[in-house]
C-alpha cells in the first residue's frame, strides 16, 4: 500500500514507519525536521513540510495517490494545544479535495469522548485534569474525521510506554473497562500496520491496552 505518515519523528511514529516498511508498504513521511528521522530510511520517501501548512499538505496529497494516511501527531508538553485538530483539518480537506478514498488512521487517546467510561477512577481523574487540554484536542480531532466522508479508524491507546517486546500482546476494546493502564508504543504501531487494510475496524474507535499477563 501507499501510506502517508504524519508524525513520523515521534516516538510512536518511528515504530509505525519501520513496521510499515518491513511489511513491504511504500511509505511517505511529511516532517518538519527530517534530521530527526531514524536512519537509514531505505524505502521511505521523505517530504519536508508541516501539516499545519494548509497549502503544503494539499499539494502533497493532491499529487500522490495514498491508500492510507496515519496521523500520529503529538504535542511537546502538557499545555493546551490544537496541533492535532488543525493538522487533521488540513489533511481531511486535502483528501476530500482530491476525492480520495484513503483510509485515515487517527492516533487519539484513551479517555476521549465515550472512552472516558472505560477508565478506572484514577485514570479518569488524570484525563479530566492534567490531560484536559490534550483530551480536548483529541476530541475535536475525532469529531473532524467522524464528520467527514472518509473511511477511518480511531486508535485510543492507554498510557504510552517505550518498552518493546518480541511478541505483540495487547487487548483491543470497543467498549468495557480496560484491565491495564499502559501499552507499548511498539504495540500501538503493530496494531495499526497489522490492520492497515482490515475492514473489521472501519468507522470504529478502539481502545488499546496491555494484556494483563504482560504487566
Amino acid at each position: 500500500m501507499e501510506i502517508l505518515v504524519i508524525g513520523a519523528t515521534g516516538r510512536t511514529g518511528r515504530h509505525i514507519v519501520k513496521l510499515a516498511v518491513n511489511e513491504g508498504h511504500r511509505v511517505t513521511v511529511f516532517v518538519r525536521s527530517p534530521e530527526k528521522l531514524d536512519r537509514p530510511q531505505t524505502g521511505v520517501k521523505v517530504v519536508h513540510g508541516d501539516a499545519l501548512d494548509e497549502v503544503a499538505i494539499k499539494n502533497l496529497i493532491c499529487n500522490n495517490n495514498f491508500e492510507a494516511v496515519v496521523i500520529a501527531v503529538g504535542a511537546d508538553s502538557l499545555k493546551c494545544s490544537s496541533v492535532r485538530t488543525e493538522s487533521t483539518k488540513n489533511i481531511i480537506a486535502a483528501l476530500e479535495a482530491r476525492n480520495s478514498k484513503a483510509r485515515v488512521w487517527i492516533m487519539s487517546s484513551a479517555g476521549v469522548n465515550e472512552s472516558i467510561d472505560q477508565l478506572g477512577f484514577l485514570s479518569k481523574a488524570f484525563a479530566k485534569t492534567i490531560l484536559k487540554g490534550h483530551i480536548l484536542d483529541h476530541s475535536n480531532q475525532e469529531k473532524l474525521v467522524r464528520g467527514s466522508a472518509l473511511p477511518y479508524t480511531i486508535i485510543r491507546p492507554m498510557g504510552l510506554k517505550d518498552e518493546t517486546f518480541e511478541t505483540p500482546n495487547y487487548i483491543v476494546l470497543e467498549k468495557g473497562r480496560v484491565p491495564t493502564n499502559h501499552i507499548s508504543r511498539l504495540d500501538v504501531a503493530h496494531f495499526i500496520i497489522d490492520n492497515i487494510n482490515n475492514p473489521a475496524y472501519l468507522g470504529k474507535a478502539v481502545t488499546l491496552c496491555d494484556a494483563p499477563e504482560k504487566v
